[in-house]
């Protein structure tokens, strides 16, 4: 099942920044499905059905690519001490910075117990200012004539990141109007984050963010207010939020829902204004979230709603 929005930090909306040139494309990337990174797999390796990323079944290899948000590196990097990888089962047997261009990297090789069999894993920790990537190699130990270190770091050092465009291209939705916004950047292949103003990084709803993604399932029709109104009561970074209003609409010739309120940034004590559309399918809802500073709100709305009313099915 695919996340709403709300299950995604308010956090992540507000401090993205604009993608930009950091690793050049490498000739045979491949980018799993919804994936914002890809790379050249090692021979011998196909995409998984099953996860983000690629297989070897023959030789019960695996590598799991995640992509997440900027701020995730350096929490990751503290989990990732002799300490706390022990406390899992796990021997950390070395650590370094890895080469990456346009990017901060940390490549890890340890070992893990599963049974009887010993698992070699490598972990490439790598981040810009728009994305955290995760990579996870493991292979049973006795497949190290298949995949000795070298292959894996071969594999990690093609790792790339997709521009926006190319990112919005793969969506399973279209943005005809951006009203003047402009994208920052995709998550998972149904997430899109944009905002309009100068800075890319933004703190305290100083620029206005709208964000767009699918959920599922969608609600019945009986229980479409109470749904409305517990995503938005459940978004994660406001504080003191005050409902105005909550009523259904159609949107795009479907039926839809919306609902405002006030509050205030939880980090920054800002107040702002959040309006959330949902355009309800057979299966599946559209969510479109608006953030703006409370005085702000009056002088975007009719941008906001130009950009809810632009989004088509791909």
């Amino acid at each position: 099942m695919r996340r709403p929005l709300a299950a995604v930090p308010l956090a992540v909306a507000l401090a993205l920044a604009l993608l930009v040139p950091a690793m050049a494309m490498t000739a045979g990337v491949i980018f799993p499905r919804g994936s914002v990174i890809g790379l050249v797999p090692p021979a011998g390796m196909t995409e998984s059905q099953a996860f983000p990323g690629f297989e070897d079944r023959a030789r019960n290899a695996s590598l799991i690519i995640r992509d997440l948000p900027p701020d995730a590196f350096g929490q990751i990097e503290a989990g990732m001490s002799e300490q706390a990888l022990a406390a899992k089962g796990v021997t950390l047997l070395k650590q370094e910075p890895f080469p990456l261009a346009g990017a901060r990297a940390m490549l890890y090789e340890a070992t893990q117990s599963a049974g009887l069999v010993t698992v070699r894993k490598w972990v490439l920790l790598a981040g810009n200012e728009t994305v955290t990537a995760f990579l996870t190699f493991q292979a049973p130990d006795s497949e190290s004539e298949a995949y000795p270190s070298a292959v894996v770091k071969a594999a990690f050092a093609t790792l790339s990141i997709r521009s926006v465009t190319e990112q919005m291209a793969a969506l399973p939705f279209a943005l005809t109007d951006l009203a003047g916004f402009r994208p920052v950047a995709t998550a998972g292949g149904t997430v899109v984050f944009l905002t309009d103003g100068p800075k890319n990084a933004i703190e305290g709803a100083e620029q206005p963010v709208f964000v767009v993604s699918i959920g599922a399932p969608s609600p019945r029709e009986g229980d479409r207010r109470d749904f409305a109104v517990r995503l938005m009561s459940g978004l994660p970074g406001v504080r003191e939020l005050r409902l105005e209003r909550a009523e259904p609409l159609r949107i795009s010739g479907q039926t839809g829902f919306e609902v405002m309120a006030t509050g205030k940034d939880a980090k920054t004590g800002t107040p702002i204004k959040v309006v959330l559309w949902l355009r309800f399918g057979p299966t599946a809802f559209l969510q479109m979230v608006g953030i703006t500073r409370q005085d702000d709100f009056p002088d975007l709305y009719d941008r906001l709603r130009a950009l809810r009313d632009g989004i088509e099915s791909r």
